[in-house]
């Protein structure tokens, strides 16, 4: 298919061809267990250390503060879980933030049935963690707090910088945990000066492959694993590596690093012009805040629900996502909608555009002209 028209890259990324050339052969002839003594087994275990190299190297963090996961929610989990269930570590609270992924969200719900006291955070109607309302809720009893770097369904990155710092003055022993799914690679992740312990990062947000992921300690925060067995992964993911998803990830990642920074200014105007062109239909509600980033362009185009504007769409080849979490029986808006205070009737109608490196200006013009073929039969419905 014609890339330039997926427009559902927040959901996921297609694999870099030239990053599946480099890492397929860790499935076929360089297939060796990395724990295994023999040259196939070296071979598997030097793969595995260079890619931890390089995804250390884009982080400027040591080799050894990177486990491999199987993706963002076991890094997610292994991030809560692992600092609740750490001897070392003190404090019965966790905060999260309203909006965040259900990675956390349910890691939450799950450590709030095993008697952790869970706190949400709210968020603005800009999409940005109430400052003042974190301020309020922390205390020297609060473990962990944990913040998604930019949303996924809003694409607001966060003032990580000043949550950080609010957190160290009022809970300096506490952990803050970053879900960095989004962000990684589109943006810095001041791990340092957000005094930031923890990022969850995942692999086919990046152009990599799915199944593939890593936790990073930034400082050394004590965690138990969350599964046990042979010990790899410094003995926090037990099971044998995944040295092709591993190769993979860490390629793309700087691939999709070095892309990125070419394309800034491209991928800002990119995203005006989306901008510009919803705004010919004086129905659509796109959200608007000063923290957007220029990945994720959120609309809603009601009383039309949003499951019909992603139909009329994908007939015109582009390929988008809704912006509410549909049962068979009703729509149901997400959290994230309901967290920024979207009325119900918006939220049911949202759709949401998310943009990679292959959405270009250059080839822009088809796919404008798909979507306003599909808003002109929208219109008449």
């Amino acid at each position: 298919m014609n890339l330039e028209f997926y427009l559902d890259n927040a959901a996921t990324t297609p694999v870099f061809p030239e990053v599946l050339d480099a890492s397929l052969p860790y499935l076929r002839e360089r297939f060796g267990n990395p724990s295994s003594l023999h040259a196939l087994g070296m071979e598997s275990r030097k793969a595995l250390r260079q890619a931890r190299e390089r995804l250390a190297g884009l982080l400027g963090v040591p080799p050894q503060a990177v486990t491999f996961t199987s993706g963002g929610t076991e890094s997610d989990n292994l991030a809560l879980k692992g600092v609740f269930a750490s001897p070392r570590l003190k404090g019965e609270r966790l905060l999260v933030s309203a909006f965040e992924h259900p990675a956390v969200l349910a890691s939450a719900a799950a450590l709030a049935r095993q008697g952790v006291k869970v706190s949400q955070v709210p968020v603005t109607r800009q999409g940005v963690v109430d400052l003042a309302a974190l301020e309020r809720l922390l205390d020297a009893d609060v473990r962990m707090v944990s913040c998604m770097a930019v949303n996924n369904e809003l694409g607001v990155s966060q003032p990580l910088e000043e949550i950080g710092r609010i957190v160290k003055q009022a809970a300096p022993r506490s952990v803050f945990h970053v879900d960095a799914v989004q962000a990684f690679t589109k943006q810095p992740l001041p791990w340092r000066e957000a005094q930031i312990d923890l990022l969850s990062l995942s692999a086919h947000k990046v152009h990599g492959p799915k199944g593939s992921g890593a936790l990073v300690r930034c400082r050394p925060v004590p965690l138990e694993p969350l599964q046990h067995g042979g010990g790899q992964e410094d003995d926090l993911r037990s099971g044998t590596e995944n040295p092709f998803g591993a190769v993979a990830f860490a390629l793309a990642a700087e691939q999709a690093t070095r892309l990125h920074r070419a394309q800034a200014e491209e991928r800002r105007a990119y995203y005006l012009r989306w901008q510009d062109a919803l705004s010919a239909y004086p129905a659509a509600r796109v959200f608007r805040s000063e923290r957007a980033t220029p990945f994720v362009l959120h609309f809603s185009y009601p009383p039309i629900p949003g499951e019909v504007v992603l139909n009329h769409l994908e007939q015109e080849g582009l390929y988008v996502s809704t912006g509410s979490a549909c049962s068979t029986r009703k729509p149901e808006p997400s959290h994230v909608l309901r967290a920024v205070g979207i009325p119900a009737e918006d939220a049911v109608c949202s759709v949401r555009l998310s943009f990679s490196v292959h959405n270009t200006l250059a080839g822009m013009d088809p796919v404008l002209a798909g979507f306003q073929r599909a808003m002109a039969r929208l219109a008449r419905l």
